[in-house]
């Protein structure tokens, strides 16, 4: 039987969609809800007949085709009056009749939408999902008629709208006793640095079944499944009607038996949906697999209901053959749609076409610029389209194949305005409702309306009418909030402002992007998809310098085109975690036959066409002890041929991408093989080639091709191969827009694709554009939309460096903790941009540089300075800064640099009397570890890097890992290396001169929007007073003086005899943390915040004496970790705004000779006078990650018998301080504990009467007797031991009346076994 074909992808706004029928194949672009708006007039002498002016008769239709639609009016207050039901459509008069309804009203010119002259607009509801409207429109079948028999293609983000809207199905999970708040707790990690009040993602369901059971890290079974309780409560869950059930047990992906009897009992009492683990996501990591099946469970419901509701109406499965595109861009029944595969159903199909369109025109490899309504997707391809195995979304950890999509707000909807003096585009969106000004809602500014404003979206080729009056009328508004320094001579001026400004925006996405993989995106194609991208391609390209641009003519819907140019397939993943040295192949064989054979047997049904079966097989390979792998296909040349050489081959190609990848590799080093995957594919015969069986568009094809005139709208129709387009033009259809920017050239492809390249510039070079020359090619900018373009570039310059620091170092501290920041400096040392993972580190690094300019007053490029030093702006030893000069001038040798930048990076073992670098009970800095003082790495072209290894391996406690030191240095000086590319080539746009001005205004603006919050304060003094867990007092009195702010710790105790001293550069981060995060500047960080504040810190625990000595120097590693936060205490409890937070790090240090573990541990965070404080989580001074109990127990001779949320343990108030967090381990062999903690004999306070969080508490179990351990201590432990950390709960806000009658609150104690 033939059968229509028909591709859709299901948008937020839009849904595009194809229909190929007998070789010919057509499209459309409708609404997404399923209705669709139509310019009309009502016809004279009738009250119930209008005549419809566009867009629904832009398509052949039959007469009574609207027949059964509902009608509405819309009005300029957005919203919509029912008129009637469509009782007759005459398609030769393009004309409907109304059967009118009895509540409705005629159109009042005054209160209806207008679009154009005495026009109305009219908007149709047929009850149709989005897709099988598209489908009637296109075929011109009725509404009522049957359609054909149809083969259905369709990507949809029906399930990433229940995931971010939350509306999924009510889901109950099911986990292994002692891990309950494995979804609440997650990483630990806050999502907003300098959140007041952190608000973390929502858990998909609060509802949790703990399962008595356990199995090891091995899959023996600790603790048999205790069925009895399981059937009890899960019948208690029947009963409350969640449907929908998520089984996630400890090491299931070793062995499931528990998770598959558990399963078996729930079907038996007539559970339905279930998502177990282990079929879900069969791979290491408990908080990733947890929140994956969950999120599988949550959607599935939803999805089976939506995809249900669109088969029907397609015609049932008797008439309709339907196929959904999952995340990993395979189609597969409806039938086996999941929610873990739909997260990006629809943007999967645009990186599928990506591929497809980059090969069409011989690119090796290209950028994709996916520009939607909220949001641009940046997507990649270099040979084959990339994929990631584990990614998050809307705030959640997934571990199933994804295209490798990354997402910045800025799209048609971003919202443009004025805040705080300053021209912002996004993060905001108008989403599609209320949507753009335009849309006629009631919307506000955005990017779409400014295209619009600026002639660059013809209005007149939109899917439906838009108001431009209404989007002229906000920008006005917008004007009028714009401070009078900021002078604009039009509204278009402003318009183009905003325009430049989201450009930045999405061409540093770009860049980041390009950056992490290790590509030049110099090299690459750039192709846009979307509506939307073609009209800031060739301006995205010019900001990256790329040199190639490619518009496919279906470029506004390749989404869907993907759709039908998509594989059906299946992926079949298998964890292995097996040492590569060890492994052979007659021992892989057989997994990799067994995975071939799962996912034929998955795909043989599909085959229903009888098309050849492909295979590729990809493994999962890793350094063993770090978290990051890589893909490698399995075969040499990926495929699935065994053979003595496979695994050899297989440890030499990852090398060899590890080394293209991050810029090294280790050779010695052992291999972990993590997982095996298996794609089986079918692939369809549909292709892009110029001999395809379609030609687009009517395209037109001659002999000789036409040179068009620049200056004027050329319609894509008319052109023909071989035409050549001259700049400025723009290039039309009804879909989408392109925009030939001056300074490219276009010709026509065969198939009508038109490829863009970027003119040559008269011979001139480029690389040495003088600074009379930037100066003045930018002089005509405004000011004020180049101060927020420098802004953005410096920030994704200092984002850059992290990229680049987080690929090429080797210790999981920096590569997976992300314990390291980068930063961007004035010529004169001053802070400008800084991309912070760890807050301890703000503004310190100023210090450091500063004093090595003192140390170096000439510098030469390629210089790289080190310093580790916490007396010359350092923190701590771990913490080790690399400083490297930035000279623009290529002639430049010797003399002071243009700019600096500088990377800091916690590096884990740097000698010192404990394993971990942080001996608690430590008495001076030369106990800690190796200092490294006023170093040159590299210095005038000659490498100390022989020196560098001699000194960490010198003195009495040398570093027990100098080959990682050096490996995570070469890392820090690739950083380096890139800011300087970076903000050389920037200093090509823009002269030296330019952003030393604009860096100055960043520092100006910086100081006054601290100095709007310095003038809100009381001219009163603020003063507070806390203490260490051992009576050392923090005191700090703010005041305000005019304009000015003095805070003075005068009061804060002496030197500290142990390690809890911090330097001035520690309690300067907390400074510059604190007014960042209360005084909500959106402005990178600054030495501009500390403009108007003048810092007193006498000499004594925040200020300890420097000496050339380090065996005179005071102790420093806990003032780092321990000290900053309650400096951060002490600052809120003046100012009054938040109850405490949990006020420590809990360093936790557990190791032998072997080896040597380090983690912190989150708790609760203090109550706001609006919000509670968050439970379980990272607060203030650090946000590292914790380590997933799965990894921990698979690598260390530990156990994790309990990680929940320390309920009870925030203070009470009219706003609960957060509740702390209880993790406990079990020792399996005799080890060394190390705590330096805090808050455990000083409660967190509470602030307007709220009450105190609990205090936390270190117990040490041993058979059947506790012993209450102090809060920094080292110690011996056995094996069977069990220690209990409950970390403090934070502050409460405002006084509670508690019920007399009620029962007091305690913590839970342990039910583990």
């Amino acid at each position: 039987m033939h059968l229509t074909e028909v591709w859709a992808d299901v948008g937020g706004t839009f849904t595009d969609c194809f229909v190929v029928q007998q070789g010919v194949r057509r499209a459309t672009k409708v609404l997404s809800s399923g209705k669709v708006r139509v310019s009309a007039r009502r016809s004279s002498g009738t009250l119930n007949q209008y005549h419809l002016e566009s867009h629904a008769g832009a398509l052949s239709l039959p007469d009574d085709f609207w027949n059964g639609a509902q009608v509405s009016l819309l009005q300029r207050d957005a919203t919509a009056i029912v008129l009637g039901n469509v009782v007759g459509f005459d398609a030769k008069r393009n004309r409907i009749t109304l059967n009118l309804a009895e509540q409705s009203i005629q159109p009042d010119r005054d209160v209806a939408m207008e679009s154009g002259d005495d026009s109305l607009v009219l908007e149709f509801d047929a009850d149709l999902e989005a897709p099988v409207l598209a489908t009637r429109l296109l075929l011109g079948c009725k509404l009522r008629a049957p359609l054909p028999a149809l083969s259905v293609r369709l990507g949809t983000t029906r399930g990433t709208n229940a995931l971010l809207t939350r509306t999924g199905a009510n889901t109950t999970l099911l986990v292994t006793e002692g891990f309950a708040d494995v979804l609440r707790i997650g990483e630990q990690d806050r999502p907003e640095l300098f959140a007041l009040a952190i608000e973390k993602p929502t858990p998909l369901t609060e509802h949790v079944i703990e399962v008595r059971e356990r199995i090891d890290a091995n899959g023996h079974v600790l603790l048999p499944l205790d069925e009895t309780i399981l059937r009890a409560r899960l019948l208690q869950t029947k009963a409350s009607r969640d449907s929908s059930l998520a089984i996630c047990l400890m090491h299931a992906h070793v062995d499931d038996t528990h998770e598959r009897h558990i399963e078996r009992v729930a079907r038996e009492l007539g559970f339905e949906q279930i998502s177990r683990s282990s079929e879900v996501a069969p791979l290491i990591k408990l908080v990733s697999r947890a929140e994956t099946t969950t999120l599988d469970a949550y959607l599935n419901p939803i999805l089976a209901a939506y995809v249900g509701r669109v088969w029907q109406q397609f015609g049932g499965q008797d008439r309709c053959r339907l196929r959904m595109m999952t995340s990993g861009g395979n189609l597969v029944t409806a039938d086996e749609f999941r929610g873990r595969d739909s997260v990006l159903s629809g943007p999967a199909g645009g990186v599928v076409a990506l591929g497809h369109v980059a090969k069409s025109v011989g690119s090796t490899s290209a950028i994709g610029l996916d520009m939607g309504g909220t949001s641009t997707d940046v997507s990649r391809f270099t040979g084959r389209v990339g994929r990631c195995y584990e990614s998050r979304v809307a705030g959640l950890r997934v571990l199933t194949p994804m295209m490798d999509i990354r997402t910045v707000a800025a799209g048609g909807g971003s919202i443009c305005d004025s805040v705080d003096g300053r021209m912002v585009v996004g993060p905001a969106s108008a989403g599609a409702d209320p949507g753009p000004a335009c849309y006629g809602r009631g919307g506000p500014l955005t990017i779409t309306d400014v295209n619009l404003l600026l002639g660059r979206l013809p209005a007149d080729r939109f899917p439906f009418p838009l108001d431009e009056s209404a989007a002229q009328r906000r920008i006005e508004q917008v004007a009028e909030r714009l401070p009078k320094s900021v002078e604009f001579p039009t509204l278009e001026s402003i318009a183009e402002g905003f325009l430049q400004i989201a450009v930045t925006h999405m061409a540093e996405a770009v860049r980041t992007v390009s950056t992490a993989e290790g590509n030049d995106v110099r090299q690459m194609s750039l192709v846009g998809f979307g509506g939307a991208a073609g009209q800031h391609l060739c301006r995205v390209a010019d900001a990256l310098q790329m040199k190639r641009i490619v518009d496919h003519p279906d470029a506004s819907m390749l989404s869907a085109l993907g759709m039908g140019l998509a594989d059906i397939g299946r992926v079949v993943t298998r964890g292995v975690y097996a040492e590569l040295d060890t492994a052979s192949s007659a021992w892989i064989a057989p997994i990799v036959e067994t995975l071939r054979s799962e996912a034929r047997d998955q795909l043989a049904a599909e085959n229903i066409d009888g098309l050849p079966m492909g295979y590729s097989f990809e493994c999962d390979v890793r350094y063993r002890g770090t978290e990051s792998s890589l893909p490698i296909p399995y075969g040499p040349h990926d495929d699935s041929s065994l053979g003595n050489q496979t695994l050899p081959s297989l440890a030499e190609r990852f090398h060899a991408k590890h080394l293209q990848t991050f810029g090294y590799n280790q050779p010695s080093r052992p291999l972990e093989l993590v997982a095996i995957r298996c794609e089986a594919t079918l692939s369809p015969p549909t292709s892009l080639s110029k001999d395809s069986h379609t030609k687009p568009h009517g395209l037109k094809t001659s002999e000789s091709g036409k040179h068009w005139d620049a200056g004027g709208r050329i319609e894509r129709s008319e052109l023909k191969e071989g035409d050549i387009l001259i700049a400025p033009t723009m290039v039309i259809s009804d879909d989408s827009t392109l925009v030939v920017e001056p300074g490219w050239t276009g010709s026509v492809l065969a198939g009508g694709t038109i490829q863009l390249k970027r003119q040559s510039e008269g011979g001139t070079n480029s690389e040495t554009t003088s600074e009379s020359e930037s100066e003045s090619e930018n002089e005509n900018e405004n000011e004020a939309v180049l101060l927020e373009v420098v802004a953005r570039r410096l920030q994704g310059i200092a984002d850059s460096m992290g990229e680049v620091l987080r690929r090429t170092a080797v210790s999981v501290n920096v590569k997976e903790r992300r314990d390291y920041s980068c930063a961007i400096f004035r010529g004169d040392g001053s802070l400008i941009a800084n991309a912070p993972h760890v807050p301890v580190h703000l503004g310190a690094m100023g210090h450091t540089v500063r004093h090595l300019m003192s140390v170096f007053p000439r510098m030469s490029p390629g210089d790289c300075y080190l310093s580790n030093d916490p007396f010359s702006g350092g923190s701590h030893l771990p913490d080790i800064t690399a400083v490297t000069p930035v000279f623009c001038d290529p002639e430049a040798s010797r003399g002071r640099p243009d700019f600096f930048v500088a990377s800091r990076a916690h590096h884990a073992e740097i000698g010192g009397r404990t394993p971990g670098s942080m001996p608690p009970d430590a008495t001076s800095l030369a106990e800690e570890g190796v200092l490294i003082r006023d170093f040159a790495m590299v210095r005038h072209g000659v490498h100390y890097e022989h020196e560098l290894q001699t000194l960490l391996q010198s003195g009495r406690y040398p570093s027990r890992n100098a080959a990682e030191n050096l490996a995570d240095l070469a890392a820090q000086r690739a950083a380096g290396e890139e800011g300087v590319r970076s903000l050389v080539e920037m200093a090509r746009t823009y002269s030296v001169a330019q952003i030393d001005h604009y860096m100055q205004r960043l520092l100006e603006v910086a100081g006054d929007t601290a100095q709007r919050w310095i003038d809100t304060l009381p001219s009163e003094p603020m003063s507070f007073t806390d203490s260490l867990d051992d009576g050392t007092l923090i005191s700090v009195v703010l005041e305000r003086s005019s304009d000015r702010l003095r805070i003075d710790f005068t009061g804060t105790a002496a030197v500290h005899p142990f390690g809890f001293n911090a330097t001035q550069a520690i309690v300067t981060a907390a400074v510059l943390y604190v007014v960042r995060m209360v005084s909500g500047s959106n402005l990178p960080l600054c030495d501009g915040v500390l403009r108007d504040i003048d810092l007193v810190v006498p000499g004594g625990l925040l200020n300890p004496p420097a000496h050339d000595d380090p065996a005179q120097c005071a102790a420093v590693v806990a003032g780092n970790v321990e000290t900053s936060q309650r400096v951060v205490d002490v600052l809120l409890g003046a100012l009054g705004v938040a109850a405490a937070s949990q006020g420590t790090m809990n360093n936790v240090l557990i190791g032998d000779e072997t080896f040597g573990f380090y983690e912190t541990i989150g708790g609760g965070s203090g109550a706001t006078s609006d919000h509670r404080g968050a439970d379980a989580v990272h607060t203030h001074m650090t946000n590292t990650r914790i380590t997933d109990p799965e990894v921990m127990e698979s690598r260390l001779p530990l156990r994790v018998r309990c990680f929940a949320i320390r309920r009870g343990s925030g203070g009470a108030g009219t706003h609960c301080g957060g509740d702390g967090i209880i993790r406990e381990f079990e020792f399996l062999k005799p080890l060394t504990l190390s705590l330096i903690t805090g808050r455990r004999t000083r409660s967190p306070y509470g602030v307007a009467g709220g009450e105190s969080g609990e205090v936390g508490k270190n117990t040490l179990i041993s058979a059947g007797t506790t012993e209450t351990l102090p809060w920094a201590i080292t110690r011996e432990v056995n094996a069977g031991e069990r220690l209990r950390i409950e970390t403090p709960g934070g502050g409460g806000w405002g006084r509670c009346e508690r019920d007399p009658d009620a029962e007091p609150i305690h913590p839970p104690q342990d039910a583990t076994p």
